[in-house]
């Protein structure tokens, strides 16, 4: 029956300490394991659920426990079985091997479909220890009926209970969370994935959440504890990329297995540094990641500075001279760059603020005010071009590049008091310095933190100014925060305005006895 399995799908079997999750086609069920001398029972009933929601009989199935060992199975929904995959080998083919042998008998899963009489006989049985180490090893131990009385095993879903921000809330939401996990005291911004589903990060392990409850839907585990996370798309296909200063690996939506990039030790990791993750080397170049895990090389000129990668290609500047690049070979020999035009005659360039999306935003000094230009940067081989596309006047202060943030997804800058629309190419002066985050500008001043939007309008202000800001906000306008409590540190679903404690919801919330909706993995970026 191994042998004539067919290779895809594949059923992926997660063994934590208390659970085991089944992840197929983007469903994942959570099978909780209150026995320990019963989860060979319960990773059988989990792989047999999975293959029966694909409209599979049988299906290869993946097992990943926590020390990195891989287990390659088969199962079998008529039957209820779990067993051992053992493909046919090549003539001369060496075995292959991803994790520890497991024994070639059989798990039979314990739902009344399945159900065997009760008795005694040797079987493969899955060992359940303290560490959450799955082995598997033929042995004897005793067959017993369909779990709860006979019934049909049920996925159990995890559902986050509700919860009270431990600290000010962001202007315009209330401190009640529809519900919260835990962060682990990490310092990495949420985001969202390509369907909108907020990724929480707690270690090696990220997790997109379902928005409204909070339930888990997948799972990802790095090879390191991340430090940086984010969305990125590499050669049209969206990836999450996750990384330490010097480690980096990739996720797509087909496989949990992560997609290692090789970082030299003297690169540093940009994970947020345009479309694709970009490895900055002290020796004027920036290795561009690829989807498959390689690189390219960009030479950066003498002078000038990174300032995105646009698929393969790297756009560079020289604030001092003007000049901008658009490199697109690994070629020692570089493309003429451009000359950014002056908005008037006699405007000096004071500073390069950034590029998104191809776009470069310089800020000049014409007299006593400030002037703002947007310039496309066009891809050529032998000569970068750029357009002009606007220029904005600007009353104040000269703007400086030390203190710029830049919102990617939302196609925005923040120059210490200027907040900068770069699709729409507009600016507007804020009353005060602030962060940038979840599109909009987080502004603190005179004891008040006040939201601006894109367009430089006030949209809510709170009298606490120690409130939180929040990562992101999701579709149904969710604000997705962080926040370091007695606990820890959580991430919290903060919702505009809290039930009253009369109609309010129980505080702590039941799991909920059915399986996790639908949704597709990790996909498509969605559109700003």
């Amino acid at each position: 029956m191994s042998a004539a399995v067919h290779p895809w799908p594949v059923i992926t079997l997660t063994f934590g300490g208390q659970q085991i999750l089944a992840e197929a086609n983007g469903e994942v069920l959570t099978y909780p394991v209150m026995d320990p001398a019963a989860a060979h029972e319960v990773a059988a009933d989990a792989a047999a659920e999975a293959c029966r929601r694909l409209g599979l009989a049988v299906c290869r199935v993946q097992g990943h426990t926590e020390d990195g060992s891989v287990f390659e199975m088969v199962v079998d929904a008529d039957l209820g079985t779990l067993e051992e995959h053992q493909p046919p080998e090549s003539p001369g083919a060496a075995p292959k091997r991803r994790g520890p042998r497991i024994g070639g008998g059989r798990i039979r899963a314990g739902s009344s479909r399945a159900a065997a009489p009760k008795g005694t006989r040797s079987r493969t049985a899955v060992v359940w220890g303290s560490v959450g180490v799955l082995v598997l090893a033929v042995g004897t131990s005793t067959v017993v009926g369909a779990q709860g009385g006979g019934g049909e095993p049920t996925a159990v879903v995890h559902t986050p209970p509700p919860a009270q921000l431990p600290v000010p809330a962001p202007a315009g939401w209330d401190t009640y969370a529809a519900w919260s996990t835990p962060m682990g005291g990490s310092e990495v911004r949420a985001v969202l994935d390509g369907a909108g589903r907020p990724v929480s990060v707690d270690g090696h392990r990220l997790t997109g959440h379902d928005p409204a409850t909070g339930v888990a839907q997948w799972n990802r585990t790095a090879p390191f504890t991340v430090t940086q996370m984010a969305m990125v798309t590499v050669e049209g296909q969206s990836r999450l990329a996750a990384a330490t200063g010097k480690e980096l690996v990739l996720f797509d939506q087909s496989s949990p297995e992560p997609v290692r990039v090789e970082v030299p030790q003297e690169a540093t990791v940009v994970v947020d540094g345009g479309t694709v993750p970009r490895l900055d080397l002290p020796t004027q170049k920036s290795l561009l990641v690829t989807a498959d895990g390689g690189t390219v090389s960009r030479v950066v000129p003498a002078a000038a500075e990174s300032l995105e990668a646009q698929g393969k290609d790297l756009i560079a500047a020289d604030a001092k001279a003007g000049k901008v690049w658009r490199v697109g070979t690994d070629s020692a020999a570089l493309p003429t760059p451009a000359t950014l035009p002056a908005p008037s005659k006699g405007a000096e360039l004071t500073c390069v603020l950034g590029s998104v999306e191809g776009r470069v935003v310089a800020a000049w000094k014409d007299g006593k005010q400030t002037v703002v230009g947007f310039y496309d940067v066009a891809p050529d081989l032998e000569a970068t071009t750029v357009q002009q596309v606007a220029v904005r006047e600007l009353e104040g202060e000269q703007l400086t590049a030390s203190t710029v943030q830049v919102d990617r997804v939302h196609g925005l800058l923040l120059a210490s008091t200027v907040l900068v629309d770069v699709e729409a190419t507009t600016v507007h002066r804020l009353e005060g310095q602030g962060t940038l985050s979840a599109g909009y500008a987080w502004v603190t001043a005179g004891g008040e933190q006040t939201r601006i939007n894109r367009h430089g309008r006030t949209e809510a202000t709170t009298s606490a100014e120690q409130a939180a800001v929040p990562d992101v906000i999701t579709e149904t306008g969710m604000a997705i925060t962080r926040a370091d409590g007695a606990a820890g540190g959580s991430l919290y679903a903060l919702l505009v305005s809290g039930p009253t404690p009369t109609a309010g919801p129980s505080p702590t919330a039941s799991p909920s006895p059915t399986a996790s909706p639908s949704p597709t993995a990790i996909s498509e970026e969605s559109s700003r």
